[in-house]
């Protein structure tokens, strides 16, 4: 017995319990999700009855009729919910309502003119696609790296004139320069242009970091004013000592690039010490003619702007970083002026990709393309077929596809879906060609930075000195991180508009109804 007892212990104490729990759980979980129970259903029953039965007695109201145009979507017999109309037998049969119904029907209607009653006519507006967010480098993380690419570019080339045969066992130096030839002067005026944007970028964070934001317009004018007031005086401590040494044409190569400065940009001093310090600029979808020409000409001038920008801060960079070096190198110094040239030309065509990522990116591309969509294109029908069906071109419309207008006794078709810009306008089919598609402005990006980083490769394989293997490598690490950027911008960007293109084809460029 005690056996027994002993082995339907376990089952009672565990299993038991157990199985009890599962089946609770289980009815209760089917009670849970049971339906309605039956005094429900019979009240919404008797509310069905009780609501259904007087309409059976009642008199339906009375059902007001409205001529519409043929075509319309009231038209085509959709009624509107809960409204019922009424049988025919009821209408011809049943007392007073038949007389109202004669009373509507007696009632002169407003007669409608089929004329006035007009198909939409117009181009289809272009649909966009919402461009995915890619990170960019900020003002700080940009201004650093490109001011080491330059500073390190700059110890290079005084590395290339100033060399030294340390390793040789009766060298009588043992260091890799001769920096007893090198000016200080002239380094601490290189190093002062090229620290300028550096510098007004670290103190821009740490003002936002200190004062408050409706502090921060005063601060950054007060902030440029400082920067550029103690850059100048710099410039200026440099240039003084500099004109003590060496003679006025050497002066002049040092100061040349002001005066193109002053040419591009007038006396502004943004543009000498930002990048870039405007707001990105924004889309607006709109159908009128004037304004969408009107954001086309403000978007190709903030175009030429960040241009000129790209331009002028990749050739100072490398002017001053390889170029002036040369030029005040010492008559007696003997150096390779090849692998200088050489040296000059990567460091401006490295600067040129990094300026040319950050400041027309796939992100900034895609702002112009949808304003150009808006802009169309028109094409100059050289044949003149079919010249007499054409109209004067008016700038306050939108023409669509396949449209043919005169101006200055010239013809143009329109070979876009919507089309705003102005026919004798080069600067709008300019504009168009390159932002049409921006993948390939991208990808032509693409294809020059990979052609640079192949030429170094292959110089890098054939280099024997070591001083242009060291400048070689050290380069390439800058236009590794640029190339990646431009791959990851092209990717993107050629994904989006292969499915914009995708959906403008399968819309279609549409022809209006002439009328």
């Amino acid at each position: 017995m005690s056996c027994t007892e002993n082995e339907s212990g376990p089952f009672v104490v565990f299993f038991l319990p157990a199985v009890v729990g599962c089946l609770t759980i289980l009815l209760a979980r089917r009670w849970a999700n049971s339906p309605v129970s039956n005094t429900s259903s019979t009240a919404v029953s008797r509310r069905r009855k009780i609501i259904k039965d007087p309409l059976i007695k009642r008199p339906l109201p009375p059902i007001a009729y409205k001529m519409m145009p043929p075509g319309s979507k009231k038209a085509t017999g959709v009624n509107k919910k809960g409204a019922f109309p009424a049988p025919e037998e009821e209408m011809n049969g049943g007392g007073k309502r038949v007389g109202r119904i004669t009373r509507l029907a007696s009632t002169p209607l407003p007669s409608v003119n089929l004329s006035d009653i007009k198909l939409a006519d117009g181009p289809i507006a272009p649909k966009h696609i919402p461009f995915p967010y890619i990170p960019q480098d900020g003002t700080l993380l940009f201004e650093a790296m490109s001011f080491v690419f330059t500073l390190i570019a700059t110890g290079l080339q005084f590395l290339n004139l100033y060399r030294t045969a340390w390793w040789l066992p009766h060298s009588y130096t043992n260091q890799a320069m001769n920096f007893y030839l090198i000016d200080p002067h002239l380094v601490a005026f290189i190093v002062t242009i090229i620290f300028r944007k550096l510098l007004l970028s670290i103190g821009l964070v740490v003002l936002r970091a200190v004062l408050a934001p409706k502090m921060m317009p005063h601060a950054t004018v007060a902030a440029r004013m400082f920067v550029l007031g103690l850059v100048l005086g710099a410039l200026a401590w440099c240039t003084y000592f500099i004109v003590l040494k060496y003679p006025v044409m050497k002066i002049f190569y040092l100061c040349y690039p002001a005066v193109i400065y002053f040419l591009l940009f007038g006396f502004q001093s943004s543009p000498f010490l930002e990048l870039n310090n405007s707001e990105p600029p924004l889309h607006c979808c709109s159908h009128d003619a004037a304004q969408v020409r009107a954001e086309v000409d403000a978007l190709r001038q903030d175009f030429n702007v960040r241009m000129k920008k790209i331009i002028f801060n990749s050739v100072v960079g490398a002017y001053y970083s390889s170029f002036i070096p040369c030029c005040f190198a010492q008559p007696y110094l003997y150096y390779d002026v090849y692998a200088a040239s050489q040296q000059t030309a990567f460091v401006w065509a490295g600067l040129f990709a990094r300026h040319v990522a950050q400041l027309v990116g796939a992100p900034y591309c895609d702002v112009p393309h949808r304003a150009v969509l808006h802009l169309g294109r028109w094409r100059r029908d050289a044949a003149g077929s079919d010249s007499c069906e054409a109209v004067p071109w008016c700038p306050e419309r939108v023409w669509s596809f396949g449209s043919k207008v005169t101006l200055d006794s010239r013809t143009y078709i329109a070979v876009s879906p919507a089309v705003a810009a102005n026919p004798a306008s080069v600067a709008h089919s300019r504009f168009y060609t390159v932002f049409v598609n921006p993948s390939l402005l991208l990808c032509g990006m693409l294809c020059l930075q990979l052609s640079l980083i192949v030429l170094q490769l292959c110089l890098l394989f054939s280099s024997i000195q070591w001083h242009n293997f060291m400048s070689i490598v050290i380069l390439l690490f800058i236009n590794y991180y640029t190339l990646f950027k431009m791959v990851r911008d092209y990717l993107v960007a050629w994904k989006v508009y292969k499915a914009e293109n995708m959906l403008q084809d399968k819309n279609g460029p549409v022809q209006s109804v002439a009328n």
